[in-house]
């Protein structure tokens, strides 16, 4: 097997790994898969166009990524994911399916393929993931691993919905009441990690 190859194959298993565990971006797309296969891989194709965003820019312009931004990030992300649970909270998956005309599809798209985006671009964890992790990942193992990488993410983004949509059909409205909450909790959780972090790099900056 060639170098290139087995780059290629250490990036799919990468981006599986990142691309399948709990997490406030799976939680976004979990409960807008609830509504549709289409508005589920939307969010998480706006969450694959942030990570390939970050990419450019660590690798572009690492040096020049003010830490004062980093450290903005955390309270503006951690405050992103508390409004994105309460929206999920007053969202009601059923009522809109029935509801949805050709108008507010096209809006419902732009909606969740654009706060997925700006979710990913706010998460400070994804973030800084590509600052220091993402960054070694791609000097190391090169182009093919990262296009490993994000074939992993396509398929995850994929694959990810159909399963939440036949849980919800197969499983009736006790399923989508257990992914709403899960959506919720999740999202709420690591909006507080976020900001309690925010909040400590805040305290120790007027401490120095």
């Amino acid at each position: 097997m060639s170098d290139g190859a087995i780059n290629f194959l250490a990036g799919l298993i990468y981006g599986f790994s990142l691309a399948v565990p709990p997490g406030p971006m799976n939680a976004l797309i979990a409960s807008r898969s609830l509504t549709s296969f289409k508005l589920g891989f939307l969010t998480g194709l706006g969450a694959m166009t942030a990570d390939f965003i970050l990419m450019i820019t660590t690798y572009f312009a690492f040096n020049m990524i003010n830490n004062n931004v980093i450290r903005a990030i955390y309270i503006i992300g951690g405050s992103y994911m508390i409004l994105l649970a309460l929206l999920i909270a007053k969202s009601n998956p059923e009522k809109t399916i029935k509801n949805r005309d050709s108008r507010s599809k096209t809006t419902s798209s732009i909606i969740s393929y654009s706060t997925s985006l700006a979710l990913g671009l706010a998460n400070p964890y994804q973030i800084l993931w590509w600052l220091s992790a993402g960054l070694s990942f791609l000097s190391i193992f090169g182009p093919a691993a990262i296009t490993g990488l994000f074939i992993a993410i396509l398929i995850w983004i994929t694959l990810f919905p159909l399963l939440v949509r036949a849980g919800s059909y197969y499983g009736g409205r006790a399923a989508i009441i257990a992914i709403k909450v899960f959506s919720i909790a999740v999202l709420l959780s690591f909006a507080g990690l976020i900001l309690y972090e925010g909040i400590l790099v805040l305290l120790s900056l007027r401490t120095q």
